[in-house]
């Protein structure tokens, strides 16, 4: 193939033109990885141009920041270098606060206008907004397109971001001059989702294409699926997949686990043999989600769990780009039960199970269902064709771990206090996801996000309340423990 721009970096992999796909049709605009700063009482978070310095240390650091996508609406797409970034195209600063307006509120109002606001096409698909929460506190929202990069890529862009800061002058000397930055040519990374790196066997690819082509009482007398989940006719999935493009809209519920529950959680989980801390929030999702749907004859969850692929291709964890599997785990829905009831044996056996299957994906590179995009003879065809069609899990778990804040080196220094991972509600895969992260020696924190609608439950705000009562009851289950 020909480069069709002077500066070409290389091609969308599938994965990534599912992403970039997703995007155009306006199915999925922004992940939003958000963080607290502890600034100090030096810094002057109201003024962007104190901001532009670190920025550009992140744009040389990670290639992907000055990558724009072309030919987003086929199934060629690529990416290109933008020249010049106007920082300012870039980055928003809001009035802090007010004095008795709830910060948790402010946070969450802010993050959730963020996941549904598309991108300027024209310019690199990121954008930084800031908060300042108090005299000392802001919060830094980085939202970014999943064509440029996964959840980890977010925490990428705060490691960079905090280390810039800690190296700059406690007073730096704005210029109108820094908001332009001449980028580096720097390659992009390998694709994640090539043949060499994920090979796929006649026998995998089988199943799926036969699942597709065949009659659907053949192919289930068969035992072939059109699909990789593990989705049955019994299976919680909330409504079939639907998109009107004038009132779609995320819903998000922000929430905080206090760093002693985390702690106490990480513990008792140690204590439990081949059990890790991913699947053991994923039993009590579902012990909460059992609790708050209302009775039918539903009798299954399929969770989706993202899994960071980084290290099974020996790629660094600092390294930008889309390196996300998913896996998919059955789990049966439990009887009413407490929610201040204990775990039983049989909960910590399906949490070790669950750990085992997650340890196993995440190792294994041959046969990953993200291999078969490659397949598809049309990515974006692939991905509208999803529309109206049942949902392939019953939620999405993301927990891209815990992040080292800072905090103990140089007490003058910035420093962060939490961080906070959100993404747009699905329009065509879970009804609902929870996505999770923390800081090191901080508060677990997690927010819940949905496509209002999806959960079949009628209007908006009983959707509300009942992702409340799903909150509720699953850090009711973390206290027991």
């Amino acid at each position: 193939m020909t480069k069709p721009d002077s500066n070409f970096l290389r091609y969308a992999s599938p994965n990534e033109r599912r992403a970039i796909s997703r995007e155009d049709l306006g199915f999925y605009h922004a992940v939003v990885i958000a963080a607290v700063y502890d600034f100090g009482e030096t810094f002057d978070a109201t003024n962007a141009d104190g901001f532009y310095a670190p920025l550009k240390q992140c744009i040389d650091e990670h290639s992907f920041l000055s990558a724009v996508v072309r030919d987003a609406h086929g199934d060629k797409a690529y990416y290109v270098r933008a020249p010049t970034i106007n920082l300012a195209e870039h980055i928003t600063v809001l009035s802090q606060v007010q004095e008795g307006q709830d910060a948790r509120e402010a946070m969450e109002k802010l993050i959730g206008k963020e996941l549904d606001r598309p991108f300027t096409p024209s310019i690199p698909h990121w954008r930084v907004v800031v908060l300042p929460l108090d005299s000392c506190e802001v919060l830094v929202v980085f939202a970014f397109s999943h064509g440029i990069g996964d959840g980890p890529t977010g925490l990428s862009f705060h490691r960079s971001f905090l280390s810039a800061l800690r190296a700059a002058p406690s007073s730096p000397q704005p210029s109108s001059s820094a908001a332009i930055v001449t980028t580096i040519h720097k390659p992009l990374g390998e694709p994640f989702d090539t043949p060499t790196r994920l090979p796929i066997s006649w026998s995998f690819l089988l199943g799926p294409l036969l699942g597709a082509i065949l009659p659907s009482f053949l192919a289930s007398l068969l035992g072939v699926r059109a699909s990789v989940s593990a989705v049955t006719p019994t299976t919680w999935t909330g409504t079939p997949s639907s998109f009107n493009p004038t009132t779609h809209r995320s819903g998000i519920k922000l929430r905080f686990v206090s760093s002693d529950a985390l702690v106490n959680a990480l513990r008792v989980t140690r204590s439990h043999e081949g059990a890790k801390l991913t699947a053991l929030l994923q039993v009590f999702i579902v012990r909460a989600l059992s609790r708050a749907l209302p009775p039918s004859t539903h009798d299954t969850f399929v969770s989706q769990t993202a899994i960071n692929m980084r290290p099974s291709v020996s790629v660094p964890p600092n390294e930008m780009g889309e390196f996300a599997n998913g896996s998919y785990l059955v789990w049966p829905r439990v009887a009413s039960t407490s929610p201040s009831q204990e775990l039983s044996e049989e909960d910590w056996v399906r949490v070790r199970e669950g750990t085992k299957k997650l340890a196993k994906a995440a190792a294994t590179l041959t046969d990953q269902p993200i291999g078969l995009l490659r397949y598809a003879p049309s990515v974006r065809g692939w991905t509208e064709e999803k529309l109206s069609k049942d949902r392939d899990a019953s939620f999405e778990m993301s927990n891209i771990g815990m992040v080292d804040s800072g905090i103990g080196l140089d007490g003058d220094k910035a420093r962060m206090v939490k961080m906070i991972f959100a993404q747009p509600g699905h329009v065509i895969s879970s009804p609902i996801a929870f996505n999770f992260v923390s800081v090191k020696g901080g508060e677990l924190v997690y927010t819940v996000t949905w496509p209002c609608g999806a959960l079949g439950l009628g209007k908006t705000e009983t959707e509300e309340l009942f992702v409340e009562r799903v909150c509720e009851e699953f850090e009711a289950g973390l206290k027991v423990l």
